[in-house]
């Protein structure tokens, strides 16, 4: 069977007209097509991510794990990122988030693995549950902050004690309705 992603979007899609998804991203909009990547801005865990964000992305090179639609990999570009790389497993979301790069005229590039030769001053961005980023192993990357969310509030502390093994510190956290998001370096 297969979904429809069209009549999912609109139903769940904020904004969602034109066939688009309209997603405000400071004084700009990004648009995004229908597909088979997460992320619309319908989910709490999405807008906590635009919402941290924002005072850190300008000017530096971001790197967004498990990108789905690619929406904070634009969002990303939009808010001023020098450059932006996408990673996901599933081709299909890597696909979608091409497209929504396309539309928006945006120069991020997806794929399924993290270039060899990126830079340790990146941003990285993760926005899934606790037990899909204990899979990424984000240990295994070396970048000068992390912003994640994903996390229920009654697994904050679960996960800060993870974070602390990753050699994280938390430097903030924000919640929005039963979930919460961190800024760690």
């Amino acid at each position: 069977m297969s979904v429809d992603w069209h009549e999912q979007w609109a139903l769940f899609a904020q904004n969602f007209y034109d066939g688009k998804a309209h997603i405000p991203v400071g004084e700009k909009t990004l648009l995004l097509t229908p597909g088979a990547g997460f992320g619309d801005l319908s989910h709490p865990t999405t807008q906590l991510m635009i919402e941290m964000m924002q005072a850190y992305t300008p000017g530096e090179t971001v790197v967004d794990i498990g990108t789905g639609s690619g929406i904070l990999a634009l969002a990303a570009l939009l808010m001023g990122a020098k450059s932006a790389i996408g990673i996901d497993i599933d081709p299909d979301a890597i696909k979608h988030a091409r497209k929504n790069a396309k539309l928006n005229g945006l120069k991020a590039r997806f794929g399924k693995t993290l270039p060899k030769n990126f830079n340790e001053d990146t941003i990285f961005l993760m926005n899934m549950i606790l037990s899909e980023q204990r899979a990424v192993q984000p240990q295994r990357y070396k970048g000068k902050l992390w912003i994640v969310s994903g996390i229920l509030i009654d697994q904050k502390k679960l996960f800060l004690d993870q974070a602390q093994k990753w050699g994280w510190k938390m430097v903030s956290m924000s919640q929005k309705s039963e979930w919460c998001g961190f800024i760690l370096q």
